[in-house]
C-alpha cells in the first residue's frame, strides 16, 4: 500500500509542470487571436464610391461576407484577375508546413484560424503526454531505483507500476503526434480550395484563368449631323466577347 501511494505522490509531482505548460498553450491562443486581427495581408481596393475594401488576409466566412457586400464584377478584368493572383491563398506548402513544423503553421500562412488553433492544441498535448511520460520515467529511474539499489535490475523482473505507466503514455504521445500531424496536413486541402474556389467566383474569374463574364458593354458618345444639317451627339454601345 505505502509504495504505491509513493507511487501516486510522484506521478502527482510530474503534474505541476503542466500548468505551465496550459500558460504557454493560453499565451499561444492568444497571439493567435491577435495574428487574425492584425490582418497585415489585408489590400485596400477602390470599387466605385466605396473606399477602402479589403481583400485578402481574410478568413473564409470573412472573404464570403465582403464578396456579398461589395460588387467585384465592375472592376476590369486585368484587376480582377491580378486581385484573385496575389489574394490566392497556397495549398502544397502549408500542407507541409503543418506536417512538419506543426504548430497550425501552415494553417495560420493560409489564415485558417481553425487549423491553426487546432494545430496549438493538439502538438501541445502530444507533447506534454510524452513530457510527462519521460518525467516519471526519470522519476522512477533517479528516486526509486538508485535509491533502492535497483538501478541495474532489468525492468522486466521486478514489478514496477510506475515504470509501465511512464513508458504508456510515452507510447500514447508518440501516436497521437503521428496522427495529428497527419490530420493537420490534411486541414490546408479543403480549406485551401474552397477559399480560392470563392475568391475566384467573386472575382468572376474562372479556374484556367479566363474572364468568367462572357462579355463587356461600353458605351462612348459619337458626334454625328442629323438631317437638318446640325451638330448632335449619338451614344453607340461596343460589345465585347471574351475568347
Amino acid at each position: 500500500m505505502k509504495r504505491y501511494l509513493v507511487v501516486f505522490l510522484l506521478v502527482l509531482f510530474t503534474l505541476i509542470p503542466l500548468s505551465a505548460t496550459s500558460g504557454s498553450l493560453v499565451i499561444s491562443l492568444l497571439e493567435v487571436g491577435f495574428d487574425a486581427i492584425a490582418n497585415h495581408e489585408r489590400v485596400a481596393i477602390d470599387i466605385g464610391e466605396e473606399k477602402d475594401v479589403y481583400l485578402g488576409g481574410l478568413t473564409l466566412g470573412s472573404l464570403k461576407k465582403t464578396f456579398k457586400n461589395q460588387d467585384f464584377m465592375q472592376l476590369p478584368f486585368e484587376q480582377r484577375s491580378e486581385l484573385y493572383q496575389n489574394a490566392k491563398v497556397p495549398i502544397a506548402s502549408p500542407v507541409f508546413k503543418n506536417l512538419l513544423i506543426g504548430w497550425g503553421s501552415g494553417s495560420k500562412k493560409q489564415g485558417d484560424l481553425g487549423g491553426q488553433v487546432f494545430g496549438q492544441i493538439a502538438d501541445w498535448t502530444a507533447a506534454t503526454t510524452i513530457g510527462v511520460g519521460l518525467g516519471t520515467l526519470l522519476i522512477d529511474f533517479f528516486f526509486i531505483k538508485i535509491f533502492t539499489g535497483l538501478a541495474d535490475t532489468p525492468s522486466n523482473s521486478i514489478e514496477d507500476p510506475l515504470y509501465d505507466l511512464s513508458i504508456g503514455l510515452m507510447e500514447i504521445g508518440a501516436i497521437f503526434l503521428v496522427a495529428e500531424r497527419v490530420f493537420q496536413a490534411i486541414l490546408p486541402i479543403p480549406y485551401g480550395l474552397r477559399y480560392n474556389k470563392t475568391l475566384r467566383n467573386g472575382l468572376g474569374v474562372n479556374k484556367d484563368g479566363t474572364d468568367m463574364l462572357p462579355f463587356e458593354v461600353a458605351l462612348a458618345p459619337v458626334m454625328v449631323l442629323n438631317s437638318d444639317q446640325e451638330l448632335g451627339i449619338q451614344l453607340v454601345g461596343r460589345v465585347s466577347i471574351a475568347l
